[in-house]
C-alpha cells in the first residue's frame, strides 16, 4: 500500500527535522515575524512530521510536505461552510505559507488570500507547479485525498509501480482507470485502459481514441492488469503533455 509519508526527508526539509514537525516549524516561522498561529493538528490520516491543519470553524487550512522528489509545501484551505474546494496552492517557501495561514487565522477569506497571494488557485491541480500536474495528481490519487477524481485504490497504486505509467495522466472514470497523454480537455488516451471485469478482477482494452475497442486480458488481477498496460505502451507514446491536445495544425505528435 502508498505509504503516507511519517517523516521528513533532511535533504528537502532541513527546517522541519529542526524543528520536530511541520506544525512546530510553521509557528517557528511565524514567532521570526512576530506572528501567532491557531492551534495545529496533524492532517488526519498523516503524520505530524509531515502535515498540519488549523481549524477556523468548519473551515480548514491543511498544509502537506509529502513530497520526496523535491522541496514542497502544498496547501488546502476550505471555504467557511467547510467545502473542500476553496484554494489552493504550492510553494517550496515556508516563510510564504507562515504568512498565507497568519492572514487566514486572522480572518481572511478565501477571495482575499487569492487577490492577495496570485499563485493560489480554485482547483488543486490548476495550483501545481509548472512540470509537476501529472506527478501532483499522481500524488494526490495515492494519498486517498478527496479533493480529486478517486478511483480503485489497488489499481492505482499497481498502475503507478510501473514507472514507465507514471508519466501518463491518472483518470479514473465510473470505475475505469486511464492513462491520458494530455492533462485537461481535449483529453487524449494512446494506453491501453483498465476495467472492471467483475468479482474483484480487472479487464485491459485498448484506448478509445483507437476507435475500435479491443480487449488484450481480462479476469486479471490489480497488478497482473497494471503488468498488461505497461506491456502494451506504444513505443512513440511519451509522456503526458500539461494542458489540452494541440489541433494538428500546431505540429501535434500523432
Amino acid at each position: 500500500m502508498y505509504e503516507r509519508c511519517g517523516t521528513a526527508h533532511p535533504e528537502l526539509y532541513p527546517d522541519l527535522v529542526a524543528a520536530g514537525s511541520l506544525g512546530s516549524a510553521l509557528v517557528r516561522e511565524s514567532a521570526l515575524l512576530d506572528r501567532r498561529l491557531g492551534t495545529l493538528e496533524p492532517v488526519d490520516g498523516f503524520d505530524a512530521a509531515v502535515t498540519a491543519c488549523c481549524a477556523r470553524g468548519k473551515a480548514r487550512f491543511k498544509v502537506f510536505a509529502t513530497n520526496q522528489e523535491e522541496r514542497e509545501f502544498r496547501f488546502e484551505i476550505s471555504t467557511d461552510n467547510g467545502w473542500p474546494w476553496g484554494a489552493f496552492g504550492s510553494t517550496p517557501d515556508l516563510a510564504v505559507v507562515a504568512a498565507i495561514l497568519h492572514a487566514w487565522c486572522g480572518g481572511a477569506s478565501v477571495s482575499s488570500l487569492m487577490a492577495d497571494w496570485p499563485f493560489l488557485a480554485s482547483l488543486p491541480l490548476d495550483a501545481a507547479p509548472a512540470g509537476r500536474v501529472v506527478s501532483t495528481a499522481w500524488r494526490l490519487t495515492l494519498e486517498r485525498n478527496p479533493v480529486i477524481r478517486l478511483g480503485d485504490p489497488e489499481i492505482a497504486e499497481a498502475l503507478h509501480s510501473h514507472p514507465e505509467l507514471r508519466v501518463f495522466f491518472p483518470f479514473p472514470s465510473h470505475g475505469e482507470f486511464s492513462l491520458l497523454s494530455s492533462t485537461a480537455v481535449e483529453f487524449h488516451e494512446v494506453v491501453p485502459r483498465v476495467a472492471p471485469a467483475g468479482a474483484g478482477s480487472w479487464r485491459v482494452v485498448t484506448p478509445s481514441s483507437s476507435g475500435v475497442e479491443r480487449e488484450l486480458g481480462t479476469g486479471l488481477s490489480a497488478y497482473e492488469a497494471a503488468a498488461l498496460v505497461a506491456a502494451n505502451v506504444p513505443e512513440d507514446a511519451g509522456p503526458a503533455i500539461e494542458g489540452g491536445w494541440p489541433p494538428p495544425t500546431q505540429g501535434a505528435p500523432r
